[in-house]
């Protein structure tokens, strides 16, 4: 079983602040960034096989572009399909065995995540999983002992496919 996580990417850098300051730059500077964002998280912490990151661009080409950087895929539609559309097709494609996560704000690409029973993560919470790890802080909550945690645990990383 693969882990991917599917990011609608403009989406997350118009909501995400740090990627938002960036556009002033150029849109390039922001997605460059966000993907090297993505690459120190994913370096800290294994939740996920492969990332894609979708984006729409108005290039006349046919088909979708790709960049490939290590675990990190970053798509560019073409004039004929929207990144939403991109996002559907990999939905759709996936196996129905691999856990898929999906990013995204928008309900048209949240609709159809849970239409094929894939799990969703709003852009801030996104930006809350990759910035813990970059900050490297722990979480709020403290842990207590509870009656039957470890086996809970050892539960979960099996239905997680971690063990």
């Amino acid at each position: 079983m693969s882990r991917y996580l599917i990011i609608d990417g403009y989406n997350a850098i118009h909501k995400i602040r740090e990627l938002d300051a960036k556009k002033d730059e150029s849109l390039e500077v922001a997605r460059l960034h966000f993907i090297n964002m993505l690459l120190d998280f994913m370096s800290r912490k294994n939740m996920f096989d492969k990332v894609y990151i979708v984006f729409d661009s108005k290039e006349q080409a046919l088909g979708v572009r790709r960049h490939e950087y290590g675990q990190i895929e970053a798509l560019y539609t073409t004039s004929d399909k929207d990144a939403d559309g991109v996002i559907v097709d990999l939905l759709r494609n996936a196996s129905p065995k691999d856990k898929v996560s999906v990013s995204s704000d928008d309900n048209f690409v949240r609709n159809h995540a849970k239409v094929y029973g894939r799990d969703i993560l709003s852009i801030k919470e996104l930006e809350n999983i990759i910035m813990l790890k970059r900050k490297g802080a722990r979480s709020k909550i403290e842990e207590k002992e509870v009656k039957g945690a470890r086996e809970i645990n050892e539960e979960l990383k099996k239905h997680w496919g971690l063990k």
